[in-house]
């Protein structure tokens, strides 16, 4: 009895492909990562309670750090540079007549809570956008 057929070796391609992905992934993770911190800057400083501008140089201190993907840990920071950053920001409801509407404490954590969903669909359209 004759028998026809093909096998396919995929020994090679699993290696090389393990290499590709592992490398490929977690750069397009931290790409993902900075998109995501900038639009998290973006919503503090323009949805309230936003970041207080209209005295002092709060808002333009704001800084996106550089994302960090290392094995199952990801990390992406937004601060402010300015020395009252963190009082204005951990200050309690009232206790701060603003000088204009709309801005508060909690102008970072209000939104990593709010938008979370999508800061992590925008790290997700980041990997499939750079996998292809």
């Amino acid at each position: 009895m004759s028998g026809s057929g093909f096998s396919m070796n995929f020994k090679d391609f699993d290696k090389k492909f393990t290499k590709i992905a592992k490398q490929t992934v977690p750069d397009s993770t931290a790409i993902g990562l900075r998109e995501a911190g900038q639009e998290w800057k973006l919503d503090a400083d323009n949805k309230p309670p936003r970041t207080p501008h209209k005295e002092g140089f709060l808002r333009g201190s704001g800084k996106v750090s550089k994302a960090e993907v290392k094995g199952k840990s990801m990390a992406v920071e937004v601060t402010y540079d300015e020395p009252y950053a963190a009082r204005w920001h951990e200050a309690e409801p009232g206790t701060i007549n603003w000088s204009e509407p709309d801005v508060g404490p909690k102008y970072l954590e209000s939104k990593a809570v709010r938008f979370f969903k999508k800061y992590i669909a925008i790290v997700a359209a980041a990997i499939r956008r750079n996998a292809k």
